[in-house]
């Protein structure tokens, strides 16, 4: 069982699930840090997704460890700002920009 840590970014609050898979997942806190800061938001399917696009960091930054190892996370957030999951895909942007295209409209479910 992964060792469940508090999380360290002021201002967010964390389910126990983003707890879990956090550590699970091996997300460092500096990491995580970096993203809720530097992260691009995109809200998709109910949530808003944080990624960081490393075209939009300056260039002195980009190569910065902790800015390649943000690469490629996801962390999603609910309307209260409160840490829902994170995880990790290589296509990580054209993933949720994708992703909405591929779900289900309500109206669509009610007529099935």
């Amino acid at each position: 069982m992964p060792v469940c840590r508090p999380p360290v970014s002021p201002g967010f609050s964390a389910t126990r699930h983003f707890v879990e898979r956090s550590s699970l997942r091996q997300l460092r806190d500096d990491v995580l840090d970096f993203i809720l800061e530097f992260g691009i938001r995109t809200r998709a399917t109910g949530m808003t997704h944080v990624t960081v696009l490393e075209r939009e960091l300056p260039r002195a930054w980009r190569s910065l460890d902790v800015a390649r190892q943000a690469r490629g996370w996801i962390v999603l957030l609910n309307d209260e700002e409160r840490l829902i999951t994170c995880y990790r895909r290589g296509d990580a942007n054209r993933f949720i920009r994708r992703k909405p295209k591929h779900r289900m409209s309500s109206d669509q479910l009610q007529r099935i």
